[in-house]
């Protein structure tokens, strides 16, 4: 997202219509309203629109298992005028949303009788937060200004400012020190531009600042400083959509009120993805969840070894909603004993001492990455797992910077790309980038 929010790939080559991922599921588009795990329905409302009329409809939908993965959204933690004035980057239409608000405000700023005062208002670009979403969008925008900046706007180049806001002391905070160091040594670079013979180093790091208010021209800080920007991204972090606070609500008289008090706001789940209190019916993944006995990292990471996890457990004979003389919900446990088992479920058995019972969900570690610009990024690759109940035994991490760690960092992104299409798409928009530039087209 952070790229296409710059024209470094097109939108569409990072989507994929979902009808095409399975063509035996039945899809209905529309917005899930409420859940009701009594009845076991959920309350939809389809919107559908005729040129300039719309029309609203509202149906219920039966369920015997339930995935809920709805994700989470971008939480403002209550601050005034985020909402209003500030821009997301969680979907793909933020992503277009940011670039239209970049070229707007270098046209802005382009416009004759501006002041120099003006100009660098409206070339200050704001980012709250400085984890991986701000981070590597910082790292895009930076791209842009250096390759881009002196084709379109060579004018007015002096003028761009890039501001980092971060709360905490530190960036990054997943990686290892050295590598918090190196992208912070990356993002803050001096850019020589030798056709204008220029020399600019637009990027600061605010840490140790909380904003308390955005308003339409500044950003307030709670120290009492402030600063005018031209387009604020606010990426500081996120909170359960209202649907999960639903459902959460909806099982308040079961153990989940209870599992609340280490979730917050997320699904508590069971080691095997079942929500605590869904009588095995209601399963939940990614983000807004949290297994409450070993919390994990909100990460697409964690969310796509979920998904294969269930889909696992779910298409082989295992008991999923049994119960003991308590009425407290078993391990799944094995239908037919004779179906064959994958390694981690032998190893799992073993572990246990139980062949019946099925393997829970173990999360592997694979690594995090980090684009940090100009063809440099950063990959923190775990190589041995450390122990929580240790603080003598950490994790051992393989640490990459750099050019080989851009290569690695293109090569996971092409990867994790959802067809062979898609790997096609944007491999062609890097192509199209490098030899003919990033376009700036509003939509």
């Amino acid at each position: 997202l952070a790229g296409a929010s710059v024209g470094t790939v097109e939108y569409r080559s990072i989507t994929r219509p979902i009808r095409e991922i399975n063509k035996k599921a039945r899809y209905l588009e529309a917005a899930a309203t409420d859940i009701d795990p009594k009845t076991n329905t959920i309350s939809c409302i389809s919107i559908v629109c005729e040129g300039n009329s719309c029309e609203t409809g509202e149906f219920e939908v039966n369920y015997d298992r339930l995935l809920f993965a709805v994700g989470a959204q971008t939480t403002t933690f209550g601050t005034p005028g985020v909402e209003e004035y500030c821009n997301y980057l969680k979907q793909v239409g933020d992503a277009q949303l940011i670039k239209n608000a970049i070229v707007n405000c270098f046209e802005q700023a382009g416009l004759p009788d501006i002041s120099d005062e003006k100009k660098e208002k409206e070339l200050t670009f704001a980012i709250v937060g400085a984890g991986p979403t701000g981070i590597e969008f910082a790292a895009e925008l930076l791209d842009f200004i250096e390759k881009d900046g002196p084709r379109f706007y060579p004018d007015l180049l002096p003028f761009v400012r890039i501001k980092i806001i971060e709360a905490a002391p530190d960036i990054l905070r997943p990686f290892e020190d050295g590598m918090r160091k190196e992208a912070i040594r990356r993002l803050t670079r001096t850019i020589t531009i030798e056709s204008l013979n220029l020399t600019i180093q637009p990027l600061e790091f605010l840490l140790n600042t909380q904003v308390s208010e955005v308003s339409e021209d500044y950003v307030y800080f709670k120290d009492g400083n402030k600063i005018s920007y031209g387009s604020c991204l606010w990426a500081a972090g996120i909170g359960p959509l209202p649907i999960t606070a639903s459902i959460i609500e909806a099982l308040e008289y079961t153990e989940q009120k209870n599992a609340q008090e280490s979730s917050r706001g997320r699904l508590a789940v069971d080691p095997w993805l079942r929500v605590i209190g869904g009588e095995g019916k209601i399963f939940s993944l990614g983000d807004c969840s949290c297994i409450n006995a070993s919390p994990l990292a909100a990460t697409a990471q964690v969310a796509s070894q979920q998904g294969e996890f269930l889909a696992k457990l779910l298409s082989r004979d295992y008991l999923i909603d049994a119960k003991d003389e308590e009425s407290s919900l078993l391990p799944p446990i094995s239908i037919d004993q004779d179906q064959p088992k994958m390694l981690s479920e032998q190893i799992a058995s073993f572990s246990m001492g139980e062949s019946e019972i099925a393997a829970p969900f173990q999360y592997l570690d694979l690594g995090i990455l980090a684009y940090t610009g100009s063809g440099t990024a950063l990959a923190q690759v775990q190589v041995a797992p450390g122990d929580p109940t240790n603080e003598t035994w950490k994790p051992v991490r393989l640490q990459i910077t750099g050019k080989v760690g851009f290569d690695l960092w293109r090569t996971i992104y092409l990867l994790k790309q959802t067809s062979p299409k898609n790997v096609v798409l944007v491999t062609l928009d890097w192509i199209k980038t490098q030899l003919f530039g990033r376009d700036i087209s509003i939509l």
